[in-house]
């Protein structure tokens, strides 16, 4: 018959689980679809995410594919002029070549000489910007159809506006060699009151020592160089709307998709936004420099719209020119757009299936814990029968554990109190028979009588103390209360010292003044148990001394109690199992392996402590010992504050 708790209890177990199952398949239900709007919005993160490292990659190699064609193109382009200087200062040496071997025989050097002048004076190439010049080789200007002012003097002194020896350098660099390529400053025909930046190439006209030359201005070249590669630039197309713009360093637009920026000016062009696109366009590209730009542009080609738009930068140092391009976000958000319809309606058809499978199998594991409820309240009958069966056999079984340990403890007992009472019991039988002897020989007198009664009267409070020592320690009232461990161990002393002495074990105590809450009998068999463990072990090896050391602490949180003695140790096979029931290592007239059980059973379960055991090796009197040391812990419930 089942009691209205446990009728309760059956009802709580019976539908609690299906409860249970039905919440949890709703949270995972919910959970799920939680997870599936995450993941949306992650896709939909990583859309964008990958569309702007996509688009950003793109347009960096756009602009670096420009930068390499045009670094190509300029480099190309000087190798180019520096073999047509040559091949033009070759045909002038030819020439003058050809005018020394068909007159050297019959004029003189300096009819020669201006012969050579005449025929090279006139000659002009590269849109009438090149020309001859000749230097003899100790600075003296032969010819210099720009500056004939020049001519017949000494020019080895000549500076440039930055400070260089213009024919100077070029005479020291042809001491050892016979041709050779030089930048100077020099004057333009069209502009003679400016020096600009000059390549030149001399060659050594060997019959006379003289220098033969001619050279290309840089700008000038490079202008027409310029010229080619924004041609080039400005057909360059990529997806919809990609194309190159340049800028140089003074904000004019070079090269735009629309045509009525090129050759503007747009050095303060703002966006809608009060953000200065070029300008800002310009910083980034200085010395060279690269990185993105996010403005809104001008115009989008596809819309002839504004539009926001990132920008790559990138600049080309030598010519101080921006290389730039970009894309427009706004085709992000149509991809986006697109995208979110794509993976709304799958995951919305997800959504919808993970219902359908969330309800089925809620259903499923609905019936299946109905189903393991019932075969669990039938179980749960059952076991309550097992378990009133176990408690019963359990209760006997401690019973007469505890019986037996009481009955092994009393027989210990007995026979301390027999040792003990064997020395009163013949001091007493001494007397008496020594004032009978007396009284037969009417010798007896009035103050040995009173002496002698005075005598047997102390033993007999002696042998009556230790009946009552007796009967406390079998006082089968078991009331809590608190008790002092040094009158306990006074008492264990009183109880054991004369079979300790017997065998001539050494009990050495330092016990301090300490208070525990607990049932003083109890305790007190604990601790003979451990002592007659050690006695025990003693005897079984000979020892030339025999000590058990009884030492207490306390601290702010525990109190701990350690018995541990100098017989050598439990074996590491066994001393694990020393607190089990009927588990001995002596012989079976020596014990009953129930003394530690008990006395476990003591400490942590009426006491609310902790016993436990462990070899120890230790120092004393300058001696090493080995033996077990019982360690009994119990809390500081009254949290005393040590020093």
């Amino acid at each position: 018959m089942l009691s209205k708790k446990e009728i309760k209890l059956i009802k709580f177990i019976k539908y609690t689980p299906i409860f249970i199952v039905g919440i949890i398949c709703l949270i995972i239900t919910i959970l799920l679809s939680i997870e599936k709007n995450i993941s949306l919005k992650k896709d939909l993160e990583n859309l964008q995410k990958d569309y702007l490292a996509k688009n950003r990659e793109i347009i960096k190699n756009e602009v670096q594919k420009v930068f390499e064609y045009i670094e190509h193109k300029k480099q190309n382009s000087e190798d180019k002029l520096k073999e047509n200087l040559k091949v033009r200062v070759e045909e002038a040496s030819t020439m003058a070549n050809y005018i020394y071997e068909k007159y050297k025989n019959t004029e003189t050097k300096e009819q020669i000489v201006n012969r050579i002048k005449d025929s090279l004076r006139a000659i002009r190439f590269n849109n009438n910007r090149g020309y001859f010049y000749i230097n003899s080789m100790d600075g003296i200007n032969i010819l210099h159809p720009i500056n004939p002012e020049f001519e017949n003097k000494m020019m080895i002194n000549y500076k440039d506006n930055f400070g260089n020896f213009t024919l100077k350098d070029i005479i020291n660099k042809l001491q050892n060699k016979k041709e050779i390529f030089t930048t100077l400053y020099w004057t333009k025909p069209e502009d003679l009151n400016h020096q600009y930046k000059k390549i030149t190439f001399n060659k050594i006209f060997e019959p006379y020592n003289f220098i033969i030359g001619t050279g290309e201005y840089l700008n000038d070249f490079e202008n027409i160089t310029k010229e080619e590669v924004l041609s080039y630039i400005s057909t360059i197309r990529y997806d919809k709307n990609g194309y190159i713009f340049i800028i140089d360093n003074d904000g004019v637009y070079l090269n735009h998709i629309e045509k009525s920026y090129l050759g503007v000016n747009r050095i303060n062009l703002k966006d809608k936004n009060g953000f200065m696109v070029t300008k800002e366009i310009l910083n980034l590209a200085s010395n060279g420099n690269d990185g993105y730009l996010k403005y809104i542009a001008t115009i989008k080609p596809e819309t002839k719209l504004s539009s926001e738009k990132i920008t790559y930068v990138k600049g080309f140092k030598d010519w101080n020119w921006a290389i730039a391009t970009g894309f427009y976000t706004d085709e992000l958000e149509k991809q986006i757009i697109e995208k979110e319809i794509q993976i709304k309606d799958k995951y919305t058809k997800n959504l919808i299936n993970l219902f359908l499978i969330s309800f089925l199998l809620t259903g499923a594991f609905l019936i299946i814990s109905f189903y393991i409820s019932k075969k669990f309240e039938k179980r749960f009958y059952k076991y309550k029968e097992q378990v009133f069966s176990y408690i019963k056999k359990s209760r006997e079984k401690d019973t007469i554990l505890a019986q037996q340990s009481k009955m092994a403890a009393m027989g210990e007992m007995l026979e301390n109190i027999a040792h003990q009472w064997r020395q009163p019991l013949s001091t007493i039988s001494t007397i008496s028979t020594g004032i009978k002897i007396q009284y037969e020989y009417s010798e007896i007198k009035k103050e040995e009588v009173i002496k002698s009664m005075n005598t047997i009267a102390t033993t007999t409070k002696y042998l009556s103390q230790t009946i009552d020592d007796f009967r406390d320690y079998f006082n089968p009232k078991k009331e809590a209360r608190d008790f002092n461990l040094r009158n306990v161990f006074e008492k264990v002393s009183d109880l054991l010292e004369p079979q300790l002495h017997l065998k001539k074990i050494q009990l050495i105590k330092d016990i301090d003044d300490i208070n525990i809450f607990g049932m003083e009998n109890e305790f007190l068999q604990v601790i003979i148990n451990i002592l007659n463990n050690s006695k025990d072990e003693f005897e079984r090896k000979e020892f030339e001394k025999k000590y058990i050391f009884i030492d207490t602490k306390i601290t702010q949180d525990e109190i701990i109690i350690s018995i541990k003695d100098n017989a050598g140790g439990i074996e590491k096979e066994v001393i694990n199992r020393v607190f089990e029931p009927y588990f001995t290592t002596k012989f079976k007239s020596k014990g009953t392996g129930i003394g530690l059980y008990m006395s476990k059973e003591i400490i942590e379960k009426h006491m609310k402590g902790n016993i436990s055991v462990k070899n120890e090796n230790y120092l004393y009197k300058e001696n090493n010992y080995a033996g077990a040391n019982f360690l009994i812990i119990f809390p500081n419930k009254q949290k005393i504050k040590v020093n």
